[in-house]
């Protein structure tokens, strides 16, 4: 008996010594975190997100965690096993993560078998996209910065059974009930234009706190389960009807409610919480809806539906004496301010709005935007083309609901300016079947410009290892956050010295630090395509749509980036939107028409069985050949400079680009919005040629905001021997004549 008893003791000892390890070396629910390492990130609240996986961990008691560290590649995967809450380990990880370089959602994989992935991110990412399907896990999209993307965090979360946790708008205990409980979150509603056509039982607005729009305000339908937040400049759309009670809220803003009366339209001025009130509660206006039509600029609107003020004056208000646009502006409109000397590049109608990184108005004639000024002096735009004698009306649109309107161009205001023709004409030259060509003789060497290192590259030169190159890197770029020319040439030497990986990273920083600037963007792209990475140079061209949809030379570049990347296909489509003039938000291609013509039938020409050639037109299967086909494109409108042709006779030509000699070829450029030009010889001298680039006569260089010249240089364009060599050419960095190409003509 005493034996059978020492029998069972000893296998319950067996059976709770296996059952103690299984417990604790399994875990209640395996878990994956995906941590952005991107360089916006660096600055979030680190406090705020530690507090929340500290409050996740303390109701969990064993738990597996997959950590995956991203930015534009994984940086790091690791695996940490929670046992009683105790996480140091990770938490220690994640306090050693160096912050650079864009985030590409791509990276992140939903193909897994764990139950629930956890993404700590802003939202942006100008890289990739989250691709999920029907068995992802729950997605849990948390954020702790006032700069996010709000709508990709809550969608992301919400489609895919998950949560969205924003560390700034609500404590952390009411999110971990969510999670453990999986609550659903409320929905949000984001009306398209589209929609809101089909369907008119919609309002809409622009939250403000008194002076900008405000984004990312949360907007709820009282007791539904249903809501929406502003954009970037303040503007929302939710459905709703009379009677219903809308409830507006933001992070240290005073909450506050409206009943929805008859109107379409309720714009909310928040107000800061100064302390713990009751919501303020509104009750919107019903009937007397002001049904006057007005014209703004070229469309035709109901004047209440505006939600901003209108002010115009016409040709009878514009002196013969004014001697520019400026002088015509000048004291015309309440609460303009004109810039120095009457200057309208530095015109400001109202406050400064720092997400747009500038504080100047768009300004639009007969319908075509004009680039807007930066707010360095540098960045300063030109409008001394626009001549007053042949303006029929100026209008300007004050407000920030001006956006609903003109979108992010918009948002600084906007001044609409109608000329008597209706659109600006130009005096086209006479053409002849050659251009006129006054030769000189080349006195100089013809031989390659050597080019010495520069100043970044030559500090990052004096390290032997990649590591401590890359450290002194990210100890000067505290000091050059804003200067282009210190990303791109650090960028240079890491991709040299074969390091593609750090070499991208340390390049993607411009689009977080530049994301609404298109010519940073451009030369972005032109240094993707450099280095063959044509997929994300793509991304960043679609981010200049984005931004401009209404610059024609960004779908050129699209399409034969596409046809680069041998996504024949894609390029094939795009072209054929392109040259039938089908791309909505371009007025016209007329000025890249040569260069679409070429580059089109070049495309079809390297056809195959599989494409789909539908309702192209038949000239564009009948490709050209030249000699000679060089297409000169520069990242910033208004750009100078000047080329040097030098044929095997040492006698060379000039073209140039400049305001002194080509001022009305360079307004139409600004007006129809293409950066590129083309120069073709069908009949060349047979031998060597040299380029050249020649310093314009007064520009001042400038690093830290360069202008870039993309230069592709074809011989025998059209023939089977074709070839051809780019260049991409810093012209701040050029500071004498400089021979940077040779080819030859057989």
């Amino acid at each position: 008996m005493g034996r059978s008893k020492i029998l069972i003791v000893s296998i319950l000892c067996v059976f709770f010594f296996l059952n103690s390890s299984f417990n604790e070396f399994s875990s209640e629910e395996d878990i994956i975190i995906y941590w952005d390492a991107s360089f916006s990130q660096k600055d979030k609240n680190f406090n705020k997100e530690f507090q929340f996986l500290d409050a996740y961990f303390n109701n969990q008691t064993n738990i597996k965690v997959s950590l995956i560290v991203f930015n534009t590649e994984i940086i790091s995967e690791d695996i940490f096993t929670i046992r009683s809450s105790h996480w140091n380990d990770l938490k220690n990880k994640l306090e050693n993560i160096t912050y650079d370089g864009e985030s590409d959602f791509s990276l992140i994989n939903t193909k897994v078998d764990s139950k629930l992935l956890f993404l700590f991110t802003d939202g942006n990412s100008n890289f990739g996209e989250v691709k999920t399907n029907l068995y992802s896990p729950r997605i849990i999209t948390v954020s702790s910065q006032e700069s996010i993307n709000k709508k990709e965090l809550h969608e992301l979360a919400y489609y895919n059974r998950g949560y969205y946790v924003n560390l700034l708008e609500n404590d952390i205990s009411t999110y971990i009930k969510a999670i453990k409980n999986q609550e659903t979150p409320t929905k949000l509603e984001f009306i398209t234009r589209k929609k809101a056509e089909r369907d008119m039982s919609f309002i809409e607005g622009v939250i403000t706190d008194g002076e900008k729009g405000l984004p990312n305000v949360n907007i709820l339908l009282k007791g539904k389960n249903k809501g929406t937040i502003t954009d970037k400049f303040g503007n929302y759309q939710i459905a709703a009807k009379s009677g219903d009670i809308l409830v507006f809220s933001a992070i240290n803003m005073k909450r506050t409610e409206v009943e929805v009366g008859d109107e379409n339209i309720i714009d909310i001025n928040l107000t800061e919480k100064l302390n713990q009130l009751e919501p303020t509660v509104i009750k919107a206006k019903g009937g007397g809806i002001d049904s006057e039509i007005i014209k703004v600029g070229d469309k035709l609107i109901k004047k209440r539906s505006l939600g901003y003020s209108v002010s115009s004056i016409t040709s009878d208000d514009i002196s013969d004496i004014n001697r520019g646009l400026g002088e015509a502006m000048a004291g015309e409109f309440a609460g303009v301010q004109m810039g120095v000397h009457n200057d309208p590049g530095l015109m400001i109608i109202r406050g400064f709005s720092s997400f747009q990184l500038t504080n100047h108005p768009a300004f639009f004639i007969d319908g075509v935007p004009l680039p807007v000024s930066g707010v360095e002096s540098y960045q300063k735009e030109n409008y001394d083309f626009i001549d007053p004698n042949m303006i029929k009306d100026i209008t300007v649109l004050r407000g920030i609901a001006a956006t609903n309107l003109y979108g992010k161009l918009g948002v600084n205001g906007v001044v609409l300016i109608t000329t008597k023709h209706g659109s600006l004409k130009f005096k086209e030259a006479k053409k002849s079947n050659e251009p006129k060509i006054d030769y000189d003789i080349y006195e100089g060497p013809l031989e390659l410009t050597k080019t010495e290192p520069t100043k970044f590259i030559k500090s990052l030169q004096i390290f032997s290892e990649i590591a401590a190159a890359y450290s002194y890197y990210l100890d000067q770029r505290k000091d050059n956050k804003k200067n282009v020319t210190f990303f791109l040439e650090s960028a240079e030497y890491f991709f040299l010295k074969g390091e593609k990986s750090i070499g991208l990273r340390i390049l993607s920083n411009l689009s977080e630090l530049f994301p609404e600037d298109t010519s940073v963007l451009k030369i972005l792209a032109f240094h993707l395509e450099k280095y063959e990475m044509f997929e994300k140079a793509q991304h960043i061209y679609n981010r200049i749509i984005e931004v401009s949809p209404t610059i024609s030379q960004t779908y050129l570049n699209l399409a034969n980036s596409y046809f680069e990347d041998k996504k024949y296909q894609k390029s094939v489509d795009l072209f054929t939107k392109i040259s039938s003039q089908k791309i909505n938000k371009v007025n016209s291609f007329n000025g890249l028409q040569n260069q679409i013509n070429n580059d089109f039938k070049n495309l079809l020409s390297n056809r195959t069985v599989g494409w789909k050639l539908n309702k192209i037109r038949r000239k564009y299967f009948n490709l050209p050949k030249y000699d000679l086909r060089i297409v000169t494109e520069w990242s910033h409108p208004q750009t100078e400079f000047e080329m040097q042709y030098i044929n095997p006779k040492k006698q060379y030509f000039v073209l140039s680009h400049t305001p002194e000699k080509h001022k009305r070829v360079m307004d139409r450029e600004l007006l129809e919005g293409f950066t590129s030009e083309e120069y073709i010889l069908a009949d060349a001298e047979k031998g060597r040629w040299f380029l050249s680039l020649k310093p314009t006569l007064g520009y001042n260089s400038d690093l830290k905001y360069p202008k870039f010249l993309k230069i592709k240089i074809y011989t025998d364009f059209g023939r089977e021997q074709e070839k051809l060599q780019t260049h991409i050419i810093n012209l701040d960095r050029v500071s004498e004549d400089k021979i940077f190409a040779y080819f030859t003509i057989d």
